[in-house]
């Protein structure tokens, strides 16, 4: 059994973990950080980082094992249309693609040379809450029992602070469903350095991406929101299936390496994110962007604030409400009311292709105006 205290306990090292630890120790706050898996382990996503995301692992001090390992740049981005009608932008500074095996060892990286601690291969199972906001909480798991008055919540969709909290899982418009699988042999006549994303009339609510390869091997998926996604009634696999199959212009010559792997993605809908001595980061706060699905920076930007956060309730010796609210105050403009605006804009994508709108000169020439200016991907640096 593995017992113990801290002023913190971070669960998840993930890019949010990892974030709210780095803040924590540089501050001098004895923090712990556990996770279930043993690094380095693979992990499903779409692998690309907004520049605003590389940005942001570089003041977490990741970037120079960022710079060493393979990946690939994003210099071009195109939201792409039936018929193959193309809407592009350029980035004055590159997006990324690191695979998560990369980006989440350079984080752990990182961490450790914070000076928080890192437990690996521990399975959190629940979370006791005390009665008060100044009594510890105490954290239960396989071979595991610790105790902290803050706890950090960073272990992603199905979060064990759910629960706890009296939360339900989001499901509908407030979750989205994505599947990915790696491929070689993918044909770019756009630029290896270009990364498209397809609005068409099968995947409603969503879109098929290609990313830049790296090291040989391209990151493909597509993304729908949940209600979309059951009312075809489709297994993922297959609807990522089906995006490949229809265009052989760029996989004709490509060839799957490993499984599709399927994840959800919590767009809203988990209430408030900081209470009773937890707060709640990454996926775990619902902190996903409706329209792009991207939640690399909005982990790693909760992490922070948070960590920030719980360093002042240490000080004060408690997660007091004002410190509470003042967590909500600035995920809500930083994200939520952001992605609002990006839900009411998946709403319009998927009037402009089922209506066909695309093929106007004019209204393509009114998208191709906001995409340029980053109306569409507001975590971008333009």
């Amino acid at each position: 059994m593995l017992e113990g205290r801290s002023a913190v306990l971070v669960i998840g090292a993930g890019p949010a973990g990892c974030a709210a630890g780095i803040t924590l120790a540089r501050a001098g706050v004895d923090v712990c950080v556990v996770d279930r898996a043993s690094f380095p382990r693979p992990k499903t996503c779409g692998d690309a980082l907004s520049n605003q995301a590389v940005a942001l692992i570089r003041e977490l001090g990741a970037g120079p094992r960022l710079d060493a390992d393979p990946h690939a740049l994003v210099r071009r981005a195109a939201a792409v249309f039936p018929g193959d009608l193309r809407v592009a932008r350029d980035y004055a500074e590159p997006g990324w693609i690191v695979p998560r095996l990369t980006l989440d060892e350079a984080l752990r990286e990182a961490l450790e040379a914070s000076g928080a601690r890192l437990l690996q291969s521990v399975q959190v199972r629940a979370l006791e809450l005390g009665a008060g906001v100044a009594e510890p909480i105490t954290i239960v798991g396989d071979e595991f029992h610790w105790r902290a008055p803050i706890v950090i919540a960073a272990d992603g969709p199905s979060s064990v602070a759910w629960p706890a909290l009296g939360r339900s899982k989001p499901r509908g418009r407030t979750l989205a469903m994505a599947s990915t699988a790696y491929y070689e042999g993918v044909a770019f006549p756009a630029g290896p350095e270009v990364a498209d994303h397809y609005f068409e009339l099968d995947l409603p609510h969503g879109y098929g991406w290609v990313f830049p390869a790296v090291a040989g091997l391209s990151n493909v998926g597509v993304y729908q929101r949940d209600d979309a996604y059951r009312r075809a009634g489709h297994r993922l696999p297959a609807v990522l299936d089906d995006f490949v199959a229809r265009h052989p212009e760029r996989f004709a010559s490509a060839r799957r390496v490993g499984a599709i792997r399927s994840w959800p993605l919590p767009v809203g809908g988990v209430g408030p994110v900081a209470e009773r001595g937890v707060i709640l980061v990454g996926d775990a706060g619902g902190f996903v962007d409706p329209l792009s699905g991207e939640g690399i920076w909005q982990a790693l930007f909760t992490g922070q604030q948070a960590g920030r956060i719980a360093s002042e309730a240490v000080e004060a010796g408690q997660l007091g409400a004002a410190l509470a609210e003042r967590y909500e105050r600035t995920c809500t403009k930083a994200i939520r009311r952001p992605s609002r605006a990006k839900a009411r804009v998946q709403e319009a994508m998927t009037l402009f292709v089922n209506h066909g709108l695309y093929r106007s000169r004019a209204l393509r020439g009114i998208l191709q105006w906001g995409y340029a200016h980053g109306a569409l991907e507001h975590t971008k640096i333009v």
